[in-house]
């Protein structure tokens, strides 16, 4: 009777646990495919190159694609990426970049131009700035404005050694944030503007050069088993426990209620 209700609750075990498995595939299986997608293609020369782990960096091979999260550097040579829709970027050298998602391009220093296709959501973090392009609101009929939007935005992001950091509008109107959302400047055509480093800044600027250099992104969220960080599994680890405890209170009600042959 003791084997027959262990089994029993194995089985409700490894049911409950496939079931809340399954509810998991499709979201894992949608953020492989997005990373297996380049975000750009890149064209380079000279000493260009990307860091296979912390430290280690190895020389890109021309055409070269350009994943999430991958950092590349440009030492003494320049590269240009090229993203959908005719979205380009050239990046000078002695700089250093990666793309932390999709659509934000994290410039962790020195120089880049930029050119911009409507509807590309496209923006660029430098330290404690966010660059985008804005769109030009126009009134209507409606109650509500309408966004017009430029045919390209094309500009340009200087890193300076002291961390400030010049930004130029060479066409289209261009909007600098701070990491809280605050707007701190709107660029015209032909404008610019430099922040000091302690706008744009607030951490001492890091260079190449460091033997261990301490980016300024944020941490990354270090991924876990099947895609699920350690504290999903600890939630499914509590879900399956209280529903097999629930099944074994079920199957232990069961045998006591059964009579007992002589």
């Amino acid at each position: 009777m003791k084997k027959g209700f262990l089994l029993r609750s194995f089985i409700y075990f490894l049911s409950v646990s496939f079931l809340l498995l399954m509810n998991e595939f499709p979201r894992m299986i949608a953020e492989a495919n997005q990373k297996a997608i380049p975000v750009a293609q890149m064209v380079s020369r000279g000493e260009v190159k990307f860091e296979v782990k912390e430290n280690s960096w190895e020389k890109v091979e021309t055409p070269f694609p350009v994943f999430e999260g991958m950092k590349i550097k440009t030492e003494k040579g320049g590269a240009v990426l090229a993203l959908a829709d005719r979205t380009r970027i050239e990046v000078d050298s002695d700089s250093l970049f990666c793309f932390d998602q999709r659509d934000q391009f994290n410039l962790l220093q020195g120089k880049i131009n930029f050119r911009i296709q409507p509807d590309v959501p496209l923006r660029f973090k430098v330290g404690n700035l966010w660059i985008s392009k804005s769109y030009v609101l126009r009134t209507s009929k409606s109650p509500s404005a309408v966004l017009t939007k430029e045919k390209e935005s094309v500009g340009s992001i200087l890193t300076h050694r002291n961390g400030s950091v010049t930004v130029k509008s060479i066409q289209g109107p261009i909007s600098v944030t701070s990491e809280e959302g605050a707007v701190l400047a709107s660029l015209s055509s032909g404008e610019s503007i430099t922040f000091p480093s302690v706008i744009a800044s607030p951490k001492s600027p890091e260079r190449l050069a460091q033997a261990k250099p301490e980016w300024t992104e944020g941490p990354i969220e270090e991924e876990g088993f099947l895609g699920l960080s350690g504290w999903d599994w600890v939630a499914i680890g509590v879900d399956i426990a209280a529903i097999a405890a629930f099944f074994i209170g079920v199957a232990a009600s069961e045998d006591h209620e059964r009579p007992i042959c002589p």
